[in-house]
C-alpha cells in the first residue's frame, strides 16, 4: 500500500558484511538543501571506506545545478534528478540517509537500514521510522547540529557490523 508499483519487481537486499553503497534522498523539494549539506558532511568518510554515494533529488529541488557542480568529477558519487526508478538505485545500497516520508516504507520494503531525519514537526509525527523497525531516528533537522549526528549514526551503521545486522533483522 505504501510503496510505488516499481517496488513490486525489485529485489530486497540481503545482508552484506560490508557497506558498498549509500543512498541520500530527501524528498521531492528538499527545501533545506539536506542533499548537499549531508553529502558534504559524509563524503570524506565514504571516500575513506570506499563507499559509493547515490544522491537522488526530486523534481522540486531548486539547488540541483549547484549540487551537480559540486559533485562533478567526484569518484564514486552518482547524482540522479527526478528519477522514476528509485528501486533500481536502492538495489545498489546497503544503508541510506533520508527524510521521514514515504521513502522510509520503500527502504523497509527493500531491507535497507537508514538514518532518518525530519524536515519539520509534521514529519516527526510519522512514527514508523524508529529503532524498533530498523531505523535510526535523529529528529527534526537543526542546522549545524543534525549533520554531525547523522555522520555519527552513519559511521555506527557502517563500522559496527553487529549493529547493522540487528537493524537489518528488525526491518
Amino acid at each position: 500500500f505504501f510503496v510505488r508499483d516499481e517496488f513490486q519487481e525489485a529485489k530486497p537486499a540481503q545482508f552484506q558484511s560490508n557497506v558498498k553503497g549509500i543512498l541520500l534522498t530527501f524528498g521531492g523539494t528538499d527545501q533545506k538543501d539536506l542533499s548537499r549539506l549531508i553529502y558534504h558532511r559524509i563524503r570524506g568518510f565514504c571516500q575513506q571506506q570506499s563507499i559509493e554515494i547515490y544522491i537522488v533529488t526530486g523534481p522540486g529541488y531548486r539547488r540541483y545545478e549547484r549540487l551537480a557542480e559540486e559533485t562533478k568529477g567526484e569518484k564514486n558519487v552518482y547524482l540522479t534528478h527526478n528519477t522514476g526508478v528509485m528501486s533500481g538505485i536502492m538495489e545498489k545500497v546497503q544503508v541510506a540517509i533520508t527524510s521521514n516520508g514515504r521513502t522510509v516504507y520503500e527502504l523497509a520494503h527493500m531491507n535497507i537500514p537508514a538514518v532518518v531525519l525530519s524536515h519539520h514537526e509534521r514529519e516527526q509525527t510519522h512514527s514508523f521510522a524508529c529503532e524498533k523497525n530498523g531505523f535510526s531516528q535523529v529528529g527534526i533537522y537543526k542546522k549545524g547540529y543534525t549533520e554531525n549526528i547523522v555522520a555519527l549514526e552513519l559511521k555506527k551503521l557502517v563500522l559496527d557490523e553487529e549493529y547493522r545486522s540487528e537493524m537489518f533483522k528488525r526491518i
